[in-house]
């Protein structure tokens, strides 16, 4: 193999390996920014189910939307989807 080739080689792997990181340092990214968000939807749930105190009540609890009101999007997640995905 001449030397060419073997450093055409290396340059498309050092173009492959670029491009992974760039997607994971992309996706990273992503997911730190909705972290917190998830964490406080949780959170309000686990809160709203730990102040229930009859079964009516969690099933209230169940058909309410983490953060009410302050959600942009009306297709959110409710409570009761979050327990049974076992994120609660």
């Amino acid at each position: 193999m001449s030397d060419r080739a073997v450093s055409n080689r290396s340059s498309w792997a050092g173009h492959v390996v670029t491009v992974v990181v760039a997607l994971a340092v992309l996706l990273w990214f992503v997911q730190a920014r909705r972290a917190p968000m998830q964490l406080l939807e949780r959170r309000d749930c686990q809160n709203a189910y730990a102040a229930a105190k009859t079964p009516a009540d969690s099933t209230l609890v169940d058909a309410r939307q983490p953060l009410g009101e302050n959600r942009a999007d009306r297709a959110a997640l409710t409570c009761g989807k979050l327990r049974k995905m076992g994120r609660l």
